[in-house]
């Protein structure tokens, strides 16, 4: 059986974020909007909108605790610790890592054996889910599928640099990085090197959470590109060789291109050199961002479409069945939950987030 939980984590220091939660708040104290008709994080608006989900098959866990005022809708009384010095503050505190580890146990204590199936919003809860199937199943038993448009390795420090170096020539180099910003804002950001959402995978690889040869990263945009490679700023390059440095330790990295269906080749090809007996899937759903989906939480990209996608999934689930390879959980994690299902007035264009989750559910859990 499939037990579903929310974990609905948003520490996202982004101001715009930050002023969308505040908005909420001021409306619901004016009683412009009716609480007991609002959805207050992706799990909730799953379960109302995905008719998947109301499947037998998917038993509903409730969610992992998460303090308010870090969750995608707070109470009102923590309107005074939404400000992203705030957020920024609890991220360097090094108390993302301990909600992980906090998952750990709530995985080991409340679901298993059955599968993990995760619903929420920042990424670097995987860690956690995953720390409970590894001390299950070994890390070497376990291959590990992320879909995802970032590849979330990469130290903060190494982020904010390129960031900076992106700022400073934007006619070179394209390189993604969470929002746009300009030098003063990037210079005001303060974060250390700790475990976050983007850098997760760090964390997890060099614990032995995880084991590198057995990663499969599908769809990232972040993938250092020829032009990146002949760049001589050191910002640069110190990004290249933290990134290949994966790579050398045998990550297997899919990156977008324009060839989608070499992708799903290439996808074959590998899955083809494994025999795990068990398997991770991940799916952020920013890997379809302004394709299907709109509610994603970092909207830096241009997704892939859903069908490349759901093909991808197909490829994945031909693995499961070829090689007797067990599913032991999944996630689908970074969603956007003021988007979720919602239609843009002006353009008449809805997102299509529940859609795209229902098919790839459908594929992956028949």
């Amino acid at each position: 059986m499939f037990k579903v939980f929310g974990a609905a984590l948003d520490a996202n220091d982004d101001p715009v974020k930050v002023f969308a939660k505040c908005s909420y708040l001021n409306r619901l104290a004016q009683k412009i909007i009716d609480p007991q008709k609002e959805f207050l994080d992706p799990y909730d608006g799953l379960l109302e909108f995905s008719q998947v989900l109301q499947q037998e098959k998917y038993i509903k866990m409730g969610k992992f605790p998460i303090e308010s005022w870090l969750t995608p809708k707070p109470k009102i009384e923590d309107f005074p610790s939404l400000n992203p010095e705030k957020f920024q503050e609890f991220t360097n505190s090094g108390t993302i890592a301990e909600y992980s580890i906090k998952m750990e146990g709530f995985v080991r204590d409340n679901i298993l054996p059955d599968i993990p199936l995760m619903i929420g919003a920042d990424h670097s809860l995987t860690g956690g889910v995953l720390g409970a199937l590894s001390e299950e199943y070994g890390p070497e038993n376990i291959l590990v599928v992320i879909f995802d448009a970032h590849f979330d390795g990469i130290p903060a420090s190494i982020s904010l640099s390129l960031a900076k170096y992106a700022e400073e020539n934007k006619e070179k180099v394209n390189v993604l990085f969470p929002q746009h910003l300009n030098s003063a804002e990037l210079e005001a950001i303060n974060l250390k090197d700790s475990y976050t959402c983007a850098s997760y995978l760090d964390y997890l690889i060099k614990d032995g959470v995880i084991s590198p040869q057995n990663l499969i990263i599908f769809g990232c945009q972040d993938y250092p590109s020829e032009d990146m490679k002949a760049e001589g700023d050191e910002r640069v390059k110190d990004y290249i060789d933290y990134y290949f440095g994966f790579e050398k330790k045998g990550v297997k990295f899919i990156p977008s291109s324009e060839d989608k269906e070499q992708m799903i080749t290439e996808l074959g090809e590998i899955l083809a050199d494994f025999n795990t007996p068990y398997l991770y899937i991940s799916l952020d759903v920013d890997v379809c961002m302004f394709k299907e989906v709109l509610a994603a939480r970092f909207m830096n990209v241009i997704g892939i479409e859903k069908e490349i996608i759901l093909n991808a999934a197909l490829k994945v689930k031909d693995y499961m069945d070829t090689k007797n390879c067990a599913l032991i959980g999944l996630d689908v994690m970074e969603i956007e939950t003021y988007m979720l299902n919602k239609e843009l007035k002006k353009s008449g264009e809805k997102d299509r987030t529940v859609e795209f989750v229902n098919d790839f559910l459908n594929i992956i859990t028949p």
